[in-house]
């Protein structure tokens, strides 16, 4: 049994940081219904290939139904309270107001719903001067302080690879939800969830803190674990790879230096000036070789994988994060749920998420007649 059978999540959200959270928690067993516009459904349904397209819509909403229904009518609206009213969590990405101005608000549902949890999630916050405003992960992380430090020194901030912000802030959601499931079961009480992804970026530099006050007004580049350090670093080998070194300890240092027959640089571990060095030494013998080299000894030395070489990585797929179809699988390898499920087509699940809140096939003909609702192709009586 996964941990979270049973709980049942009205996922209104869309893009990535609400689809994110919401896999995490179908992931741990929670039955997610995606409740999406019926015309086009998720905005990322229709993103460009050059952006992800599709293959981000099924990286971040697996084990889902979807549902389309047109929740700004006002017959959608009442089959959406309906539904509220068995559900245990709803969480929303909408601009701040935009719910209240639905008529889907959190103060909506608990009416018909004191148990409810709902979370809010945005890129602000829904207060402050900043809340009303329009933003991205890029936009999020530079509020946040997170983008000043991406970059070399005397360089401009350069933007990480990954959006940090929106995981982050999924991430911190599902946190959030999840205690308040907890503390819901307690007290009997719900709970409304006010989380963003600023919160989520300025969460992530408290522990830097410290050390950029010690650093003056910019430390772009400047940051012991940002490049500087000879024991903290990456490494260009002979046949132009790379390797990470994470020899931090003293006891991982040394190890490292006397296999590469050096036990000069042992002094020299926090000594800037020894990256060069430790630099002429990886140029010296291929990755493949370096990792043979260092396959029994603890040194933390570790192959800079590119995106293919990740999915082929014998610990990754080992730990089930890709399965052999090349699909990412869940992290959490300790719940198994009984019917996984890829991403779901556009109002796949219609018919039966309606059948299951008692609303019978003449009012759903009635409804998919009006369009409020879609049935997918997959959304038979038989289904």
């Amino acid at each position: 049994m996964a941990f979270l059978d049973g709980i049942r999540i009205l996922d209104l959200s869309r893009l990535l940081p609400g689809p994110y959270c919401t896999m995490l928690l179908a992931d741990l067993g929670a039955e997610v219904v995606k409740v999406e516009p019926p015309l086009a459904g998720d905005y990322v349904r229709t993103i460009p290939p050059e952006f992800g397209g599709e293959a981000i819509f099924a990286a971040v909403n697996r084990n889902k139904k979807s549902l389309a229904l047109n929740y700004r009518n006002p017959r959608g609206r009442e089959v959406f309270l309906r539904l509220a009213r068995q559900a245990d969590v709803i969480i929303e990405t909408f601009r701040p107001g935009a719910a209240q101005r639905r008529k889907i608000d959190y103060d909506t549902v608990r009416a018909v719903n004191p148990e409810i949890v709902y979370c809010s999630l945005s890129g602000y916050g829904q207060q402050g001067p900043y809340a009303s405003r329009a933003g991205h992960d890029l936009n999020y992380i530079a509020v946040g302080g997170l983008l000043d430090l991406n970059g070399s020194a005397g360089g401009p901030p350069i933007p990480p690879g990954v959006p940090m912000a929106d995981l982050a802030g999924g991430m911190l959601a599902a946190t959030a939800i999840l205690a308040a499931l907890v503390g819901r079961e307690r007290s009997g009480q719900g709970a409304y969830l006010d989380v963003s992804m600023l919160d989520a970026a300025v969460s992530w530099m408290a522990p830097m803190a410290g050390i950029l006050a010690g650093l003056g007004h910019n430390p772009r580049g400047q940051t012991p674990l940002s490049g500087k350090l000879a024991c903290y670093n990456v490494y260009e080998t002979a046949d132009g790879k790379f390797v990470s070194l994470g020899a931090l300890e003293p006891h991982f240092w040394s190890a490292f230096c006397q296999t590469v027959e050096r036990d000069d640089l042992i002094a020299r571990q926090f000594d800037r000036a020894a990256v060069s060095d430790v630099a002429a030494i990886f140029r010296q013998r291929t990755r493949q070789e370096w990792l043979a080299l260092f396959r029994s000894v603890d040194t933390c030395v570790e192959p800079v994988n590119t995106l293919d070489e990740m999915m082929r990585d014998p610990q990754v797929r080992h730990r089930g994060l890709v399965t052999e179809e090349r699909q990412f699988g869940s992290p959490f390898r300790f719940v198994k749920r009984e019917d996984e499920s890829p991403a779901p087509t556009l109002g796949r699940h219609t018919r039966q998420v309606l059948k299951q809140a008692g609303i019978g096939d003449e009012e759903i003909q009635e409804l998919e007649a009006a369009r409020v609702i879609r049935l997918g192709d997959d959304s038979s009586p038989q289904s």
